[in-house]
């Protein structure tokens, strides 16, 4: 396979960003076609070399790649299976509408191969352990796909248990509130970052105990109306649901939902949900936590 023969096969194709993202300082994203790329700083930071000597080197390849490194990196390429290669990154215009240049993914784990075991007179630390991290990530999806393994199983069982709970709640009166409902937004964000959601982990159980109490000692009945018992359902596979006919759950008048979604913030999830779970022996709880902190306003001058 050689690059060139893949450039005149897409000669018609107009290659350009359709995902453009940073990450740890490293710019990259992928083009239309599907291949993956970083940009020139992007491969120059996974190197841990400047981007002015990598940008000669990868711009002069026509004379570079019959040099010692030059050499070396067109060999981790032709091991891949793309030989005769004519140029290393394809000039693309970016959603900023600026000129970059677009390294490949085989590119750049040529190039940084080359950088982490090869390189001499160079501080090889920040490319070998980039090199290591890649090397032990795409291994340990190898053993994902080869035993049929989807290491995101867990938070997906957990999205379809909350939203069959959605489902199954979701008539209650205009008029009412209910603390299932209202807590949508932390619960997804703490399911994302691995949370289980299943019939041990009543979240909407520890809100709506707290909120009750609060609502109870802040005399809140006296001002907004009293709330009342309404009937709650689980999914068939949460053991609760053996007692669907007899389970309710308060509702609350649709006036105090201000104060709840404030309380919720700023007593419930700031106070009480690092207590829940830690009792849940939760181990990315400071991550979690800080998942669903809420963005303030910016200063108005």
């Amino acid at each position: 396979m050689s690059i060139d023969s893949n450039d005149r096969s897409l000669q018609q194709m107009q290659l350009f960003p359709v995902v453009e993202v940073v990450s740890d300082d490293i710019p990259m994203g992928v083009l239309n076609d599907g291949t993956p790329y970083l940009t020139l700083y992007g491969l120059a930071k996974l190197c841990g070399i400047d981007d002015t000597p990598l940008r000669v080197f990868t711009s002069n390849w026509d004379t570079e790649k019959n040099k010692p490194r030059g050499q070396k990196v067109a060999s981790y390429l032709a091991e891949k299976g793309f030989h005769d290669v004519d140029r290393l990154y394809t000039r693309v215009i970016n959603s900023s509408n600026v000129e970059t240049h677009a390294y490949p993914d085989y590119v750049c784990m040529a190039v940084l191969r080359y950088y982490a075991l090869d390189a001499t007179n160079f501080d090889r630390s920040v490319a070998i352990g980039n090199f290591v991290r890649l090397a032990e990530y795409t291994l340990k999806r190898m053993i994902y796909e080869k035993s049929n393994y989807n290491p995101n199983a867990s938070i997906d069982i957990s999205f379809e248990n909350y939203r069959a709970r959605i489902k199954l709640n979701d008539q209650i009166p205009a008029s009412h509130f209910a603390v299932f409902r209202e807590i949508a937004d932390i619960a997804m964000n703490l399911i994302g970052g691995g949370f289980p959601m299943d019939d041990t982990t009543s979240l909407d159980g520890s809100v709506g105990g707290y909120w009750a109490r609060y609502w109870t000692a802040n005399r809140l009945s006296e001002q907004f109306g009293e709330r009342i018992q309404h009937p709650h359902l689980y999914p068939d596979n949460y053991r609760q649901s053996a007692a669907n006919k007899h389970i309710t759950a308060w509702i609350y008048p649709i006036e105090a939902l201000g104060i709840f979604r404030k309380w919720l913030h700023d007593n419930y999830a700031m106070e009480s949900l690092p207590k829940y779970l830690d009792n849940k022996k939760i181990t990315n709880a400071s991550a979690l936590l800080e998942s669903i902190k809420k963005p303030e306003l910016p200063n108005r001058h």
